[in-house]
C-alpha cells in the first residue's frame, strides 16, 4: 500500500521513477490528471483498448512512438507502487502560483488530447 500524504484538488504530484520524474495534477475524488505515453494510441482509434492501466512494454513502446494522452487514472495506478509527493517548489522558491481550483480545471479541460 502507497502512504500518501493529505492531497488537495490542484496539487502538483510526483512520483519517482527509475530514470524520470512522473507528474499529475490531483483532481479530487482519488483521480490524478496526467501525461502518458501509450502504443494503444498508434495502433488504434477505439479509446476503450487505451482505458486500462497502462503498462511498461505499452508505455515504453508509446515513449518510443511518441504518442502519449492526457488522461485521468486513480491515485494508486498514478502511483503504480511508488510513494507520491506533493510539489512544493512554488512555496520553497516564494513564487505565486495559480490558484489550486484553476490549476485542476486547466488539467481536466486537457483529459483526453493527444499533444
Amino acid at each position: 500500500v502507497v502512504k500518501c500524504p493529505v492531497l488537495r484538488r490542484g496539487d502538483l504530484l510526483e512520483v519517482h521513477r527509475t530514470i524520470f520524474i512522473h507528474h499529475g495534477i490531483y483532481l479530487g475524488n482519488n483521480r490524478v490528471a496526467h501525461l502518458m505515453p501509450d502504443i494503444m494510441l498508434v495502433l488504434t482509434n477505439n479509446k476503450q483498448h487505451s482505458k486500462p492501466v497502462v503498462t511498461n512494454k505499452r508505455l515504453l513502446l508509446g515513449c518510443m512512438y511518441r504518442k502519449a494522452s492526457i488522461r485521468i487514472d486513480s491515485v494508486e495506478d498514478f502511483a503504480y507502487g511508488a510513494q507520491i509527493m506533493v510539489n512544493d517548489m512554488d512555496v520553497k522558491m516564494k513564487c505565486q502560483a495559480l490558484a489550486s481550483e484553476e490549476v485542476a480545471r486547466r488539467a481536466e479541460k486537457l483529459v483526453g488530447d493527444i499533444p
